[in-house]
Protein backbone atom coordinates (compact mmCIF):
# COMPACT_ATOMS: atom_id res chain seq x y z
CA UNK A 1 0.00 0.00 0.00
CA UNK A 2 1.31 3.45 -0.91
CA UNK A 3 2.08 5.87 1.87
CA UNK A 4 -0.43 8.69 2.30
CA UNK A 5 0.24 12.06 3.90
CA UNK A 6 -2.30 13.06 6.54
CA UNK A 7 -3.61 15.82 4.33
CA UNK A 8 -3.85 13.39 1.44
CA UNK A 9 -5.79 11.02 3.69
CA UNK A 10 -8.24 13.73 4.59
CA UNK A 11 -8.74 14.53 0.93
CA UNK A 12 -9.26 10.93 -0.16
CA UNK A 13 -12.90 10.45 -0.94
CA UNK A 14 -15.15 8.37 1.21
CA UNK A 15 -18.86 8.83 0.59
CA UNK A 16 -19.82 12.13 2.20
CA UNK A 17 -23.09 11.90 4.09
CA UNK A 18 -25.33 14.91 3.79
CA UNK A 19 -26.07 14.62 7.51
CA UNK A 20 -22.39 15.31 8.22
CA UNK A 21 -22.53 18.88 6.92
CA UNK A 22 -20.96 21.22 9.44
CA UNK A 23 -22.73 24.37 8.28
CA UNK A 24 -25.42 25.17 5.78
CA UNK A 25 -24.33 25.97 2.26
CA UNK A 26 -22.80 29.45 2.16
CA UNK A 27 -22.16 31.88 -0.64
CA UNK A 28 -18.98 31.66 -2.70
CA UNK A 29 -17.69 34.70 -0.85
CA UNK A 30 -18.10 33.03 2.53
CA UNK A 31 -16.51 29.80 1.27
CA UNK A 32 -13.53 31.81 0.07
CA UNK A 33 -12.92 33.30 3.52
CA UNK A 34 -9.27 32.84 4.42
CA UNK A 35 -8.81 30.65 7.50
CA UNK A 36 -5.09 29.81 7.39
CA UNK A 37 -2.26 31.69 5.71
CA UNK A 38 1.46 30.98 5.58
CA UNK A 39 3.31 33.31 3.27
CA UNK A 40 1.46 33.30 -0.02
CA UNK A 41 -0.32 30.01 0.61
CA UNK A 42 -3.81 29.96 2.06
CA UNK A 43 -6.58 27.54 3.01
CA UNK A 44 -10.12 28.85 2.78
CA UNK A 45 -13.27 28.14 4.73
CA UNK A 46 -14.87 25.98 2.06
CA UNK A 47 -11.86 23.69 1.99
CA UNK A 48 -11.77 23.43 5.79
CA UNK A 49 -15.49 22.69 6.02
CA UNK A 50 -15.31 20.02 3.34
CA UNK A 51 -12.36 18.33 5.02
CA UNK A 52 -14.05 18.48 8.44
CA UNK A 53 -17.11 16.80 6.97
CA UNK A 54 -14.97 14.09 5.46
CA UNK A 55 -13.06 13.64 8.71
CA UNK A 56 -16.28 13.21 10.68
CA UNK A 57 -17.69 10.82 8.10
CA UNK A 58 -14.60 8.64 8.30
CA UNK A 59 -14.79 8.60 12.10
CA UNK A 60 -18.51 7.77 11.99
CA UNK A 61 -17.77 4.86 9.65
CA UNK A 62 -14.97 3.63 11.91
CA UNK A 63 -17.11 3.84 15.04
CA UNK A 64 -20.01 2.04 13.37
CA UNK A 65 -17.77 -0.91 12.52
CA UNK A 66 -17.37 -1.52 16.24
CA UNK A 67 -20.98 -0.80 17.15
CA UNK A 68 -20.40 2.68 18.58
CA UNK A 69 -22.14 5.94 17.73
CA UNK A 70 -20.38 9.09 16.60
CA UNK A 71 -22.60 12.18 16.86
CA UNK A 72 -21.58 14.56 14.08
CA UNK A 73 -23.81 17.27 15.60
CA UNK A 74 -22.00 17.25 18.96
CA UNK A 75 -20.07 20.54 19.35
CA UNK A 76 -17.13 18.69 20.93
CA UNK A 77 -17.01 16.22 18.04
CA UNK A 78 -17.07 19.07 15.55
CA UNK A 79 -14.35 20.93 17.46
CA UNK A 80 -12.14 17.84 17.54
CA UNK A 81 -12.58 17.31 13.81
CA UNK A 82 -11.79 20.97 13.16
CA UNK A 83 -8.61 20.74 15.23
CA UNK A 84 -7.52 17.61 13.38
CA UNK A 85 -8.12 19.21 9.99
CA UNK A 86 -6.55 22.56 10.87
CA UNK A 87 -3.46 20.88 12.30
CA UNK A 88 -3.18 18.78 9.16
CA UNK A 89 -3.34 21.85 6.93
CA UNK A 90 -0.84 23.70 9.08
CA UNK A 91 1.52 20.77 8.83
CA UNK A 92 0.99 20.61 5.09
CA UNK A 93 1.66 24.32 4.60
CA UNK A 94 4.80 24.17 6.74
CA UNK A 95 6.01 21.17 4.75
CA UNK A 96 5.35 22.89 1.44
CA UNK A 97 7.27 25.95 2.58
CA UNK A 98 10.20 23.87 3.77
CA UNK A 99 10.21 21.78 0.58
CA UNK A 100 10.40 24.98 -1.46
CA UNK A 101 13.17 26.33 0.77
CA UNK A 102 15.18 23.13 0.32
CA UNK A 103 14.54 23.00 -3.41
CA UNK A 104 12.69 19.71 -3.11
CA UNK A 105 9.29 20.84 -4.34
CA UNK A 106 10.04 20.24 -8.02
CA UNK A 107 9.53 16.74 -9.42
CA UNK A 108 11.70 15.04 -11.98
CA UNK A 109 10.08 13.51 -15.05
CA UNK A 110 10.32 10.10 -13.43
CA UNK A 111 8.74 11.36 -10.20
CA UNK A 112 5.97 13.09 -12.13
CA UNK A 113 5.25 9.86 -13.99
CA UNK A 114 5.09 8.01 -10.67
CA UNK A 115 2.74 10.63 -9.25
CA UNK A 116 0.41 10.25 -12.23
CA UNK A 117 0.42 6.47 -11.92
CA UNK A 118 -0.32 6.68 -8.19
CA UNK A 119 -3.07 9.25 -8.75
CA UNK A 120 -4.76 7.14 -11.40
CA UNK A 121 -4.69 4.12 -9.11
CA UNK A 122 -6.08 6.17 -6.22
CA UNK A 123 -8.77 7.79 -8.36
CA UNK A 124 -9.85 4.43 -9.71
CA UNK A 125 -10.02 3.06 -6.18
CA UNK A 126 -12.48 5.80 -5.25
CA UNK A 127 -14.53 5.11 -8.35
CA UNK A 128 -14.69 1.44 -7.36
CA UNK A 129 -15.81 2.35 -3.84
CA UNK A 130 -18.66 4.51 -5.10
CA UNK A 131 -19.65 1.96 -7.72
CA UNK A 132 -19.96 -0.71 -5.05
CA UNK A 133 -21.86 1.54 -2.64
CA UNK A 134 -24.17 3.48 -4.97
CA UNK A 135 -24.10 1.97 -8.46
CA UNK A 136 -24.14 -1.77 -7.81
CA UNK A 137 -27.34 -2.19 -9.84
CA UNK A 138 -26.41 0.17 -12.66
CA UNK A 139 -27.01 -1.06 -16.22
CA UNK A 140 -24.72 1.54 -17.79
CA UNK A 141 -21.75 0.44 -19.84
CA UNK A 142 -18.28 0.59 -18.31
CA UNK A 143 -17.24 3.91 -19.86
CA UNK A 144 -20.62 5.57 -19.27
CA UNK A 145 -20.65 4.44 -15.66
CA UNK A 146 -17.12 5.67 -15.05
CA UNK A 147 -18.01 9.06 -16.53
CA UNK A 148 -21.12 9.34 -14.38
CA UNK A 149 -19.29 8.43 -11.18
CA UNK A 150 -16.47 10.83 -12.03
CA UNK A 151 -19.00 13.64 -12.50
CA UNK A 152 -20.72 12.62 -9.26
CA UNK A 153 -17.45 12.79 -7.33
CA UNK A 154 -16.65 16.25 -8.65
CA UNK A 155 -20.16 17.66 -8.19
CA UNK A 156 -21.02 16.13 -4.83
CA UNK A 157 -17.62 15.88 -3.20
CA UNK A 158 -15.31 18.22 -5.05
CA UNK A 159 -12.93 15.37 -5.76
CA UNK A 160 -11.23 15.32 -9.13
CA UNK A 161 -8.31 13.71 -10.88
CA UNK A 162 -6.44 16.97 -10.42
CA UNK A 163 -6.84 16.71 -6.66
CA UNK A 164 -5.71 13.08 -6.75
CA UNK A 165 -2.65 14.11 -8.76
CA UNK A 166 -1.78 16.94 -6.39
CA UNK A 167 -2.09 14.55 -3.45
CA UNK A 168 0.23 12.07 -5.16
CA UNK A 169 2.75 14.83 -5.84
CA UNK A 170 2.57 15.89 -2.20
CA UNK A 171 3.36 12.35 -1.08
CA UNK A 172 6.46 12.23 -3.27
CA UNK A 173 7.61 15.68 -2.17
CA UNK A 174 7.15 14.77 1.48
CA UNK A 175 9.14 11.60 0.92
CA UNK A 176 12.00 13.69 -0.47
CA UNK A 177 11.81 16.09 2.47
CA UNK A 178 11.82 13.22 4.93
CA UNK A 179 14.82 11.63 3.24
CA UNK A 180 16.72 14.90 3.60
CA UNK A 181 15.88 15.12 7.30
CA UNK A 182 16.75 11.55 8.26
CA UNK A 183 19.74 10.95 6.03
CA UNK A 184 22.21 11.18 8.92
CA UNK A 185 20.17 9.27 11.51
CA UNK A 186 21.98 6.15 12.71
CA UNK A 187 21.74 3.35 15.24
CA UNK A 188 24.86 1.90 16.82
CA UNK A 189 25.72 -1.76 17.36
CA UNK A 190 25.68 -1.07 21.09
CA UNK A 191 22.09 0.17 20.87
CA UNK A 192 21.09 -2.89 18.89
CA UNK A 193 22.68 -5.16 21.48
CA UNK A 194 20.99 -3.29 24.32
CA UNK A 195 17.61 -3.71 22.61
CA UNK A 196 18.37 -7.38 22.06
CA UNK A 197 19.18 -7.87 25.75
CA UNK A 198 15.97 -6.12 26.76
CA UNK A 199 13.88 -8.31 24.50
CA UNK A 200 15.60 -11.46 25.69
CA UNK A 201 14.98 -10.59 29.33
CA UNK A 202 11.34 -9.76 28.64
CA UNK A 203 10.82 -13.02 26.75
CA UNK A 204 12.59 -15.01 29.45
CA UNK A 205 10.33 -13.46 32.07
CA UNK A 206 7.26 -14.28 29.97
CA UNK A 207 8.13 -17.83 28.95
CA UNK A 208 10.62 -19.39 31.35
CA UNK A 209 7.88 -20.68 33.62
CA UNK A 210 5.16 -20.77 30.99
CA UNK A 211 6.26 -22.95 28.10
CA UNK A 212 2.65 -23.27 26.92
CA UNK A 213 2.57 -19.56 26.08
CA UNK A 214 5.78 -19.90 24.09
CA UNK A 215 4.35 -22.86 22.19
CA UNK A 216 1.15 -20.99 21.42
CA UNK A 217 3.13 -17.97 20.19
CA UNK A 218 5.28 -20.20 17.98
CA UNK A 219 2.31 -22.09 16.56
CA UNK A 220 0.46 -18.84 15.88
CA UNK A 221 3.32 -17.61 13.74
CA UNK A 222 5.10 -15.11 15.99
CA UNK A 223 8.14 -14.27 13.89
CA UNK A 224 10.80 -13.86 16.54
CA UNK A 225 10.76 -15.43 20.00
CA UNK A 226 13.76 -14.09 21.89
CA UNK A 227 13.88 -16.78 24.55
CA UNK A 228 12.92 -20.45 24.40
CA UNK A 229 12.02 -22.29 27.62
CA UNK A 230 12.98 -25.87 28.41
CA UNK A 231 10.80 -28.86 27.66
CA UNK A 232 9.43 -27.96 24.22
CA UNK A 233 9.11 -30.64 21.57
CA UNK A 234 8.23 -30.37 17.90
CA UNK A 235 5.78 -32.81 16.40
CA UNK A 236 4.14 -33.45 13.06
CA UNK A 237 1.01 -35.47 12.68
CA UNK A 238 -1.11 -37.26 10.16
CA UNK A 239 -4.68 -36.84 11.28
CA UNK A 240 -7.28 -39.31 10.07
CA UNK A 241 -10.55 -37.63 10.92
CA UNK A 242 -13.90 -39.19 11.69
CA UNK A 243 -16.32 -39.33 8.78
CA UNK A 244 -18.76 -36.41 8.82
CA UNK A 245 -21.79 -38.63 9.40
CA UNK A 246 -20.07 -40.40 12.30
CA UNK A 247 -19.04 -37.09 13.85
CA UNK A 248 -22.65 -35.91 13.58
CA UNK A 249 -23.95 -39.06 15.27
CA UNK A 250 -21.50 -38.69 18.16
CA UNK A 251 -22.34 -35.03 18.56
CA UNK A 252 -26.05 -35.79 18.72
CA UNK A 253 -25.58 -38.54 21.30
CA UNK A 254 -23.23 -36.39 23.36
CA UNK A 255 -25.87 -33.67 23.39
CA UNK A 256 -28.38 -36.10 24.83
CA UNK A 257 -25.94 -37.07 27.59
CA UNK A 258 -25.38 -33.41 28.43
CA UNK A 259 -29.11 -32.65 28.49
CA UNK A 260 -29.81 -35.54 30.85
CA UNK A 261 -26.95 -34.52 33.13
CA UNK A 262 -28.30 -30.97 33.27
CA UNK A 263 -31.56 -32.31 34.69
CA UNK A 264 -29.67 -34.38 37.24
CA UNK A 265 -27.65 -31.33 38.31
CA UNK A 266 -30.64 -28.96 38.53
CA UNK A 267 -31.68 -28.23 42.11
CA UNK A 268 -35.34 -27.93 41.21
CA UNK A 269 -35.57 -31.31 39.43
CA UNK A 270 -38.09 -33.68 40.98
CA UNK A 271 -37.21 -37.23 41.90
CA UNK A 272 -39.36 -38.45 39.04
CA UNK A 273 -37.48 -36.21 36.62
CA UNK A 274 -34.14 -37.37 37.97
CA UNK A 275 -35.11 -41.02 37.65
CA UNK A 276 -36.10 -40.47 34.03
CA UNK A 277 -32.91 -38.48 33.43
CA UNK A 278 -30.80 -41.33 34.79
CA UNK A 279 -32.41 -43.69 32.32
CA UNK A 280 -32.08 -41.20 29.48
CA UNK A 281 -28.42 -40.62 30.28
CA UNK A 282 -27.65 -44.33 30.33
CA UNK A 283 -29.37 -44.81 26.99
CA UNK A 284 -27.62 -41.79 25.50
CA UNK A 285 -24.24 -42.95 26.78
CA UNK A 286 -24.78 -46.35 25.21
CA UNK A 287 -25.73 -44.58 21.96
CA UNK A 288 -22.58 -42.45 22.19
CA UNK A 289 -20.34 -45.46 22.88
CA UNK A 290 -21.80 -47.30 19.91
CA UNK A 291 -21.45 -44.27 17.65
CA UNK A 292 -17.85 -43.82 18.74
CA UNK A 293 -16.97 -47.45 18.13
CA UNK A 294 -18.51 -47.26 14.67
CA UNK A 295 -16.67 -44.02 13.96
CA UNK A 296 -13.27 -45.51 14.76
CA UNK A 297 -14.10 -48.67 12.84
CA UNK A 298 -14.86 -46.58 9.75
CA UNK A 299 -11.40 -44.99 9.74
CA UNK A 300 -9.32 -47.95 10.90
CA UNK A 301 -8.45 -49.04 7.37
CA UNK A 302 -7.29 -45.53 6.38
CA UNK A 303 -5.06 -45.21 9.45
CA UNK A 304 -3.66 -48.71 8.99
CA UNK A 305 -2.82 -47.92 5.37
CA UNK A 306 -0.81 -44.87 6.46
CA UNK A 307 1.10 -46.93 9.01
CA UNK A 308 1.78 -49.59 6.37
CA UNK A 309 3.14 -46.96 3.98
CA UNK A 310 5.42 -45.57 6.69
CA UNK A 311 6.64 -49.05 7.58
CA UNK A 312 7.41 -49.58 3.90
CA UNK A 313 9.70 -46.54 3.84
CA UNK A 314 7.34 -43.84 2.58
CA UNK A 315 8.56 -40.27 2.98
CA UNK A 316 6.82 -38.76 6.02
CA UNK A 317 6.36 -35.22 4.68
CA UNK A 318 5.06 -36.39 1.34
CA UNK A 319 2.64 -38.81 2.97
CA UNK A 320 1.55 -36.17 5.48
CA UNK A 321 0.80 -33.73 2.65
CA UNK A 322 -1.31 -36.37 0.93
CA UNK A 323 -3.11 -37.94 3.88
CA UNK A 324 -3.27 -35.62 6.89
CA UNK A 325 -6.59 -33.88 7.41
CA UNK A 326 -5.10 -31.31 9.78
CA UNK A 327 -4.93 -27.83 8.16
CA UNK A 328 -1.92 -27.00 10.32
CA UNK A 329 0.05 -29.70 8.53
CA UNK A 330 -0.83 -28.44 5.06
CA UNK A 331 2.02 -27.68 2.67
CA UNK A 332 3.28 -24.12 2.99
CA UNK A 333 2.41 -23.75 6.65
CA UNK A 334 5.26 -23.05 9.07
CA UNK A 335 4.00 -25.76 11.40
CA UNK A 336 4.10 -28.26 8.52
CA UNK A 337 7.79 -27.55 8.10
CA UNK A 338 8.85 -27.59 11.76
CA UNK A 339 6.01 -29.41 13.43
CA UNK A 340 3.85 -28.03 16.22
CA UNK A 341 5.62 -26.75 19.32
CA UNK A 342 4.25 -28.75 22.25
CA UNK A 343 5.00 -28.99 25.96
CA UNK A 344 3.68 -31.36 28.61
CA UNK A 345 0.33 -30.50 30.17
CA UNK A 346 -0.43 -28.10 27.32
CA UNK A 347 -4.18 -27.51 27.29
CA UNK A 348 -4.56 -25.87 23.88
CA UNK A 349 -3.97 -29.26 22.26
CA UNK A 350 -6.02 -32.41 22.69
CA UNK A 351 -4.57 -34.31 25.66
CA UNK A 352 -4.49 -37.47 23.53
CA UNK A 353 -2.12 -35.72 21.12
CA UNK A 354 0.10 -34.29 23.87
CA UNK A 355 0.30 -37.56 25.79
CA UNK A 356 0.94 -39.48 22.58
CA UNK A 357 3.85 -37.22 21.66
CA UNK A 358 5.49 -37.39 25.08
CA UNK A 359 5.21 -41.16 25.13
CA UNK A 360 7.73 -41.26 22.25
CA UNK A 361 11.29 -41.73 23.43
CA UNK A 362 13.57 -40.19 20.80
CA UNK A 363 13.56 -37.77 17.92
CA UNK A 364 12.34 -39.46 14.74
CA UNK A 365 10.04 -41.89 16.53
CA UNK A 366 6.57 -42.38 15.02
CA UNK A 367 3.55 -43.42 17.04
CA UNK A 368 0.94 -45.96 16.16
CA UNK A 369 -2.74 -45.04 15.97
CA UNK A 370 -3.59 -42.69 18.86
CA UNK A 371 -7.31 -42.50 19.40
CA UNK A 372 -8.86 -39.09 19.99
CA UNK A 373 -12.49 -38.89 20.97
CA UNK A 374 -12.51 -35.39 19.49
CA UNK A 375 -11.12 -35.95 16.01
CA UNK A 376 -10.21 -39.51 15.09
CA UNK A 377 -6.70 -41.03 14.91
CA UNK A 378 -3.40 -39.22 15.34
CA UNK A 379 -0.22 -40.65 13.89
CA UNK A 380 2.58 -38.56 15.39
CA UNK A 381 6.21 -38.02 14.47
CA UNK A 382 8.54 -36.59 17.14
CA UNK A 383 10.58 -34.23 14.97
CA UNK A 384 12.85 -32.39 17.40
CA UNK A 385 13.44 -30.40 20.56
CA UNK A 386 13.43 -26.62 20.81
CA UNK A 387 16.81 -25.34 21.98
CA UNK A 388 16.50 -23.73 25.38
CA UNK A 389 17.87 -20.22 25.78
CA UNK A 390 18.03 -16.88 23.96
CA UNK A 391 17.86 -16.56 20.20
CA UNK A 392 21.28 -15.87 18.67
CA UNK A 393 22.01 -12.16 18.35
CA UNK A 394 23.39 -12.56 14.83
CA UNK A 395 20.11 -14.07 13.64
CA UNK A 396 18.08 -11.01 14.67
CA UNK A 397 20.65 -8.23 14.51
CA UNK A 398 19.68 -7.00 11.06
CA UNK A 399 15.96 -6.92 11.84
CA UNK A 400 16.56 -5.18 15.16
CA UNK A 401 18.76 -2.59 13.51
CA UNK A 402 16.09 -1.92 10.88
CA UNK A 403 13.34 -1.65 13.49
CA UNK A 404 15.30 0.72 15.71
CA UNK A 405 16.46 2.82 12.78
CA UNK A 406 12.95 3.20 11.37
CA UNK A 407 11.57 4.17 14.77
CA UNK A 408 14.33 6.74 15.31
CA UNK A 409 13.96 8.14 11.80
CA UNK A 410 10.23 8.57 12.31
CA UNK A 411 10.77 10.27 15.66
CA UNK A 412 13.39 12.63 14.28
CA UNK A 413 11.23 13.48 11.30
CA UNK A 414 8.05 14.02 13.33
CA UNK A 415 9.91 16.20 15.84
CA UNK A 416 11.51 18.21 13.02
CA UNK A 417 8.20 18.80 11.27
CA UNK A 418 6.58 19.76 14.57
CA UNK A 419 9.36 22.30 15.00
CA UNK A 420 8.68 23.73 11.56
CA UNK A 421 4.99 24.05 12.35
CA UNK A 422 5.73 25.67 15.70
CA UNK A 423 8.11 28.18 14.14
CA UNK A 424 5.90 29.02 11.16
CA UNK A 425 4.25 32.43 11.11
CA UNK A 426 0.67 31.34 10.52
CA UNK A 427 -2.15 33.83 10.20
CA UNK A 428 -5.33 32.23 11.50
CA UNK A 429 -8.95 33.30 11.52
CA UNK A 430 -10.64 30.44 13.34
CA UNK A 431 -13.56 32.60 14.42
CA UNK A 432 -14.77 32.59 10.81
CA UNK A 433 -15.57 28.87 11.22
CA UNK A 434 -18.11 29.70 13.94
CA UNK A 435 -20.37 31.63 11.59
Amino acid sequence: MKKKSLLGFLMILPLLLSSCTLIKKDTAVDAATEIIRLGERTVNKGTIVSSVNQQMYQMAQLYSQFGYSYDVTDPEVIADAQNTVINAYKRDLALRAKAEELGLDRLTEEEEAQARADAEEDFQSNIDQIRKAEYADSTLGEEELKAEITEHMEKEHGYTMEIALNNARDVIVEGKVKDSVIKDVTVSDEEVEAEYNTRVETAKSNYEDDASSWCSAFNNGTSTLYYTPAGVRYAKQILIKFKDEDQAAMTAASGKVTAAQAILDAEDSTEEQKTQAEADKAAAQAELDAAKAAAFANIDADADAVLADLAGGADWDKLMAEKSQDPGMASGRKTAETGYAVCENMTSFDSAFVNGLFSLEKIGDVSGKIASDLYGYYIIQYTGDAVEGPVALDSVKEDLHSTLLTARQNTVYDDTVSGWVEAADFKLDLNALKN
